[in-house]
């Protein structure tokens, strides 16, 4: 589920202009990143991180990293897919792949919609979900380093919850979208996250056919 999503409407600008209404600095890459408008498994993808977990006024930093988690502990060589794009905020607290970047790397995942599918094979509808109040959203994400054969890799990850009211009809999943107020507390290591995992109530998303 979930698996494309996009950030073509808002971007750079926006994310920072954003960031600078709340009082938290945002870096942005020198030179800046040639952002894909849409994003699919293993595409690199922008995420917004702390510079320091353990001090949020810090600021932020926006890196670009490969959609798609490779768990620090991972050795082998990377051949295509690690099927890891979504965790389940029921289990990423134990699941070996995730249960580290929960605990020391949590990172939002900017995008201003995503989409699902539903129908039979070769008549399937595709739908486009976006924010019915915020023009731009972020997923609550994870992200990751590793030292693969083929060099290191730095991934990340987009948290899933049971699909609430908005998308019921469409899955039984959805990304954890994180309203304004819940960025820093879901960036916040000591900060109870799980209240966060709820969907929001019906008409806190938006689905369109695409």
């Amino acid at each position: 589920m979930c698996n494309y999503f996009r950030h073509k409407k808002y971007g750079l600008r926006d994310w920072t202009e954003d960031f600078s209404q709340i009082r938290i600095r945002l870096i942005l890459p020198d030179p800046l990143p040639n952002l894909r408008d849409h994003e699919r498994p293993t595409d690199p993808a922008p995420i917004i991180r702390p510079l320091d977990p353990a001090d949020l006024a810090a600021g932020m930093e926006l890196a670009v990293v490969r959609w798609d988690l490779v768990p620090f502990f991972w050795t082998k060589p990377l051949k295509g897919k690690f099927l890891a794009t979504n965790a389940r905020s029921e289990t990423v607290a134990t699941t070996a792949a995730f249960k580290a970047a929960f605990a020391r790397r949590r990172c939002l995942v900017p995008a201003d919609a995503f989409y699902e599918w539903t129908g039979e094979k070769g008549e399937k509808q595709m739908w486009e979900i976006t924010a019915a109040r915020q023009p731009w959203f972020c997923f609550a994400g994870l992200w990751d380093r590793a030292q693969t054969p083929d060099g290191p890799v730095e991934s990340c990850a987009n948290l899933t919850t049971a699909a609430g009211p908005d998308m019921a009809a469409l899955h039984n999943r959805q990304p954890v979208v994180l309203e304004r107020d819940q960025w820093l507390t879901w960036l916040d290591l000591s900060a109870d996250v799980a209240p966060l995992y709820r969907p929001g109530p019906a008409g806190t998303l938006s689905a369109a056919p695409a």
